[in-house]
C-alpha cells in the first residue's frame, strides 16, 4: 500500500521549517514468474563452411546445447555480405562430444539436410519458447486507468532478429498483438488493455496491463498470462499455450553448462512488476528470479529381443481351436502327430492328407517381423527322381489332383495371397511350396509382436498315377524381425 511520511527541513539562517509529504512503494505480494520451460536457447556460430544439402554442422563450442528433436535455423550472416535464405527446420538427430572435430568444436547432425551453402560464422540457432505466468497480489489499489507494468532486462544493440534469442534476455520481438497476453484476477471485473513496448534491439522489454474496468482491490490474485490464447483461468491449458517469448543463451561466463557438465548452474534474470495509480505513480513494486538452466536428458537402452517357436500338433486336432487366429475348423488326419522337427504326412492316397505345426513369433522391434520359407527343394523320392507337384505361387488343391504345399492362418497373414477357409473343396484356402531360392513370406507385421501364433498346415494329394515311393524334403522357417 502506498504509505506517506512527512520530511521535515529545518533552514537555520532563515529559522523556517519545511515539511513535504513523500510516497513510498510497498512490496508486492508473492510475486512469482513460472515459465513453461527453464531451458535456454542454443546459439552459435558454424565452425566450418557446410555444403548445400549437407546433414550435420560443424559448431564453435560455447556450452550451447543442441538436443534431438530441436528445429534448428541456420541463418546468412549479413555482417559477411550474404544475403541467402535461412535454413530452416532442420531437426537435430544428436551433438557429438566435445573437442570432435577439433578443440574447440562440436558437430550437430540432422536428421534432414541444408538447402543452401552456409558459411563459417554463419549462426546455428534453436529458439526456445516459453509461456509466463506472473502472478501476485497487490497492497495498494489499482484504480481504473491504473497500470500493471511488466519490465524484462533490457536488450543489446545485437538483439536484432526477434526470432533469434537474445545472449542475456527474454526476446518479446515476437508478439506482433497483444492477443495472446491475458489478465485473470480471483475476485472482482477488472480486465486490462494490454501494449507492448522496447522490444527492439538495445530496449528495454515491457507489457503494460492498464486496469479498462473496475479498479483491483487489495489482495486480489492477479494473473498476467503471456503466450496464452486464452485467459478464463489462471493457469493456461495446454491447448491454449502460444509460446512466445524466446529464453535467453546461457550467460557467456557461466562455466557450468553445455552438454557434459558435472554441474550446472541457473542463469537468474529479473523481472520487475510495478503497479501504478491513474498518474503513473507507483503504487507496488517487486522482482522475480527466473532459473534458466539446462534440461536434463535422460536415456536408457533395451535390447532387441526375438523369441521363435515351433511346436507340433497332435493328428486329429481341429486348428481352429487354439491355434493361429482365423484359422479353418479343418482337422490333422495323417494318423501320426507332427513334432517340432519332424512331419509325417503318412501314406497318401487320391484325398487331401494334413499335418500341422505352430510357428509363434515375439519381438519388441518397432518395425515388426516377418515370417518366411525356404525349402531343400521338392518333396522328392530320390530312388526313382519323382518329384510331387508343387509351385511357389499360392494355388488351390482339388482333391486326386497331385499338389503338395503348405497353408499358413493366423492374424499375421494374408488372406489376399494364401485365400481363407478350408483347403481343399473349391476356391478357400491356396497352398505353395518354396525352393532353396526362392522364398515365401507366411505373415508379417510392421509392429512389435507378442507370441503371435501363425499355424501352418502341411497338405498333399496324390493322383491315380503318382509313383510309389518315399518322398522327403527339408523346410527351413526362417523369422526376421525389424528395428526401427
Amino acid at each position: 500500500m502506498k504509505r506517506n511520511a512527512f520530511i521535515c527541513s529545518l533552514i537555520l539562517f532563515g529559522a523556517l521549517l519545511f515539511c513535504t509529504k513523500q510516497s513510498f512503494a510497498a512490496s508486492l505480494n508473492g510475486l512469482a514468474d513460472t515459465i513453461s520451460t527453464s531451458r535456454p536457447s542454443a546459439a552459435t556460430p558454424l565452425g566450418a563452411d557446410a555444403a548445400a544439402s549437407a546433414g550435420q554442422a560443424t559448431i564453435f563450442d560455447n556450452n550451447a546445447v543442441f538436443l534431438e528433436g530441436d528445429s534448428a535455423t541456420a541463418y546468412a550472416d549479413p555482417v559477411g555480405g550474404e544475403t541467402g535464405t535461412a535454413d530452416t527446420g532442420l531437426i537435430v538427430a544428436s551433438m557429438s562430444a566435445a573437442a570432435t572435430p577439433s578443440s574447440g568444436k562440436r558437430i550437430v547432425y540432422f536428421t534432414n539436410t541444408t538447402t543452401h551453402v552456409r558459411h563459417q560464422g554463419d549462426a546455428l540457432v534453436v529458439p526456445i519458447t516459453a509461456v509466463h505466468t506472473i502472478s501476485f497480489k497487490p497492497v495498494a489499489v489499482i484504480p481504473v486507468s491504473g497500470k500493471i507494468v511488466i519490465t524484462f532486462p533490457a536488450m543489446t544493440a545485437n538483439d536484432t532478429n526477434p526470432a533469434s534469442p537474445s545472449a542475456s534476455a527474454f526476446q518479446l520481438g515476437g508478439f506482433t498483438a497483444t492477443t495472446n497476453i491475458k489478465a485473470n484476477f480471483s475476485s472482482g471485473t477488472s480486465t486490462c488493455n494490454f501494449a507492448i513496448t522496447g522490444t527492439g534491439a538495445s530496449g528495454t522489454p515491457t507489457i503494460t496491463c492498464t486496469i479498462a474496468t473496475a479498479s483491483v482491490a487489495s489482495g486480489v490474485t492477479v494473473t498476467i498470462l503471456i503466450g496464452c490464447s486464452s485467459g478464463a483461468a489462471a493457469t493456461c491449458a495446454a491447448s491454449n499455450q502460444v509460446p512466445t517469448a524466446i529464453n535467453p543463451m546461457k550467460l557467456a561466463n557461466n562455466s557450468q553448462s553445455g552438454q557434459g557438465a558435472a554441474t550446472t548452474q541457473a542463469d537468474t534474470p529479473k523481472i520487475k512488476v510495478q503497479t501504478q495509480d491513474n498518474n503513473s505513480v507507483t503504487l507496488d513494486s517487486g522482482t522475480a528470479a527466473v532459473g534458466v538452466i539446462e534440461s536434463v536428458q535422460v536415456e536408457a537402452n533395451i535390447d532387441p529381443t526375438l523369441t521363435f517357436q515351433i511346436t507340433g500338433i497332435a493328428d486329429a486336432t481341429n486348428v481352429n481351436s487354439g491355434h493361429g487366429s482365423g484359422c479353418p475348423s479343418q482337422s490333422t488326419n495323417t494318423g501320426i502327430g507332427a513334432n517340432a522337427t519332424f512331419v509325417n504326412l503318412g501314406t497318401v492316397s487320391t484325398g487331401i492328407s494334413i499335418a500341422a505345426q505352430d510357428l509363434t513369433v515375439s519381438t519388441n522391434g518397432q518395425g515388426g517381423y516377418s515370417l518366411t520359407a525356404t525349402s531343400s527343394g521338392h518333396l522328392n523320392d530320390a530312388q526313382n527322381n519323382y518329384n510331387i507337384t508343387d509351385s511357389t505361387t499360392p494355388g488351390f488343391m482339388t482333391a486326386g489332383t497331385e499338389l503338395f504345399g503348405i497353408h499358413p492362418c493366423g492374424t499375421d497373414v494374408s488372406t489376399g495371397t494364401w485365400g481363407s477357409g478350408t483347403i481343399g473343396g473349391g476356391a478357400n484356402a491356396k497352398v505353395a511350396w518354396p525352393t532353396p531360392t526362392t522364398s515365401v513370406t507366411l505373415a508379417s507385421r510392421t509392429s512389435t509382436a507378442n507370441a503371435i501364433v501363425t499355424t501352418v498346415m502341411y497338405a498333399i494329394t496324390a493322383s491315380a498315377t503318382t509313383p510309389a515311393g518315399l518322398y522327403t524334403s527339408i523346410i527351413t522357417y526362417v523369422a526376421t524381425p525389424t528395428f526401427n
